[in-house]
């Protein structure tokens, strides 16, 4: 407080009343105060400590009316306290308490006051007590308003929140990609040998009794239900530690939300049931699987979340044609046609995923889809999950967007390309036969012994030749021996000693132009930048079916030896799914 303030403040009241009556004396200090006070920059009020009237306006300034809304007839006499927040006024009275009793003279405080136009206004409150000559005391605050500078630290807090969280999520991705390379790696073991023995158990029970090797049939197609869901699984966990890649393929989306379909039964609970309504004759879409998946379990969690006492999500899809409208609805074209009108002419897959909670109001609708943005209180949700359905979304050129209204739910929409050339409906998925043989050399180097046996098992059932190394300098030691046969490579990207990427650059000093194909249990954002092959390489990610694993070597193997290496840049990055 500057020392003119003071000493003016000092002096105030300083009527004497004998001299004058009370009402005087009153216009007096009034007119006085205005002079002094009222066209300061900031707030000022005083208040009486008397104790037949504590807290009572005496007097305030214009920057005290316009911070807080109220005219100088309404506040005079009025009560401090009955314009501060309820939940500071408890620690303000016992601060004033303490002057009162003479304990301090001054006051400081930061607190919220609430305006008349019901809004809180943030401020620092900084005050001494006034001792006129025989008269009352009362107390003069400098009134400092903060609410911005509150907001900017709140801001600020939830930044800080935000990276701890990210940093939480990173470390979760880390550790999530290393389980997934270890899981992977089983999986491919468990995938491989099931399909193996499915084909002997094909080949006895088409020379023997059906009924002998019909439950063993069964037993091991359960054995590969359970190896898919697992996969699936894997890469619901890599995309919500966000790092799973974006790996197009053609999804049977009937069969895509019939299988998450149960793994939302587990996670939402029994009080939130699940209806499914598949339009007849779907088309495939060009989508990533697993993102996908995730995309409709956000939406699920989101759903719950809006109706804590229980309800009902409802999962609807059908075939959508821009160009010929009438394959959709007419309430839904008239509900969806701003955005419908933003959207390419062509096929598409609908997918509405329908809550029956309290749903939203229109401000809240129109920033569902915002990074970070949560309904949630405090650290309960990242608010990640719609953002992520709206990139899963426009990565494969569709688009997504919601509509709610209070008391009437949410309905969540998603419209997908139909994948190029998809005229008919997803054929049914039938099991390979046994495979052709093939000619030809493969030289396997993993560091999992595991991998190496079932690879050998798979590439050696359909006629390769097949050579095995635990590590590079093994392989480098196989591949300098002539009599060692070698037409492709089949190596592992991150390996003890060596990195995959190191080991293919020598093999190529050692043998000019040998085919080289990599595998890898781990997603590229997981394997460092120097181990992970050049773009346009040829990588199949664990776990890969014996299928998949056959047709890419195949594939690798009839390439001519002088365009090998074009084959393999052209080809582009992506995991099989099967």
């Amino acid at each position: 407080m500057a020392k003119e303030d003071t000493a003016a403040l000092d002096e105030w009241p300083t009527a004497d009343p004998s001299a004058i009556d009370g009402g005087e004396v009153a216009r007096a200090n009034e007119h006085r105060f205005r002079q002094e006070f009222g066209p300061a920059p900031f707030g000022l009020f005083v208040t009486s400590l008397a104790a037949t009237q504590p807290n009572s306006y005496l007097a305030v300034n214009d920057a005290y009316c316009q911070l807080t809304g109220y005219p100088r007839r309404e506040l005079a006499g009025a009560d401090f306290l009955g314009d501060c927040h309820p939940d500071e006024q408890p620690v303000l009275e016992a601060l004033i308490g303490k002057i009162m009793s003479g304990e301090t003279r001054q006051i400081q405080a930061n607190t919220r006051l609430i305006c008349k136009n019901g809004e809180v206004a943030c401020v620092r409150l900084t005050g001494s007590v006034i001792q006129p000559t025989g008269e009352e005391p009362y107390l003069a605050a400098y009134v400092e308003d903060i609410t911005a500078a509150e907001q900017a630290q709140a801001e600020l807090h939830q930044l800080e929140r935000e990276l701890l969280r990210s940093r939480r999520m990173d470390s979760l991705g880390q550790l999530v990609g290393g389980i997934a390379h270890d899981f992977n790696n089983m999986l491919t073991v468990i995938t491989n040998y099931a399909s193996l023995v499915r084909d002997e158990v094909t080949i006895a029970g088409a020379t023997e009794s059906a009924t002998r090797w019909g439950p063993v049939r069964w037993d091991i197609e359960q054995i590969e239900e359970a190896t898919d869901r697992a996969k699936r699984l894997i890469k619901h966990l890599l995309a919500y530690s966000q790092r799973e890649q974006a790996q197009p393929a053609p999804v049977d989306v009937s069969r895509l939300i019939n299988d998450v379909t149960g793994l939302l039964g587990e996670v939402l609970g029994e009080h939130v049931p699940v209806i499914t309504r598949h339009g007849a004759g779907l088309w495939p879409v060009e989508a990533d699987p697993g993102l996908l998946e995730q995309a409709i379990i956000n939406i699920a969690l989101n759903a719950r979340d809006a109706m804590p006492a229980g309800g009902q999500v409802t999962i609807d899809t059908a075939n959508v044609d821009t160009v010929s409208p009438g394959t959709a609805s007419p309430a839904s074209q008239r509900e969806d046609a701003a955005e419908l009108a933003e959207l390419l002419p062509g096929r598409y897959v609908k997918i509405c995923i329908t809550d029956s909670g309290a749903g939203m109001d229109a401000i809240t609708a129109d920033r569902a889809f915002e990074p970070f943005f949560t309904t949630r209180p405090g650290d309960q949700a990242a608010g990640l999950g719609l953002p992520a359905v709206r990139r899963t979304a426009a990565q494969t050129g569709g688009k997504a967007w919601l509509r709610s209204e209070p008391g009437k739910g949410t309905t969540v929409t998603m419209m997908l390309p139909a994948a190029p050339g998809s005229a008919t409906a997803w054929p049914t998925a039938s099991h390979p036969g046994r495979v052709t043989e093939h000619a030809g050399a493969v030289l396997v180097v993993d560091d999992e012994a595991a991998i190496r046996d079932v690879a050998h098992r798979v590439l050696t059932s359909a006629g390769y030749r097949v050579t095995t190394a635990a590590n590079g300098q093994e392989a480098l030691r196989l591949l300098r021996d002539p009599a060692t046969p070698a037409d492709l490579v089949l190596t592992d990207v991150v390996m003890p000693g060596m990195t995959g990427k190191a080991f293919a650059a020598q093999a190529q000093q050692i043998r000019p132009g040998i085919r080289m194909m990599f595998m890898s249990g781990y997603e590229q954002q997981a394997a460092s930048t120097e181990s992970w092959p050049e773009p346009g390489t040829q990588v199949i990610a664990k776990p890969f079916s014996r299928a998949a694993l056959l047709a890419r070597v195949t594939q690798a193997l009839a390439a001519d030896i002088g365009t090998a290496d074009t084959a393999q840049r052209a080809q582009p990055v992506r995991a099989e799914y099967h």
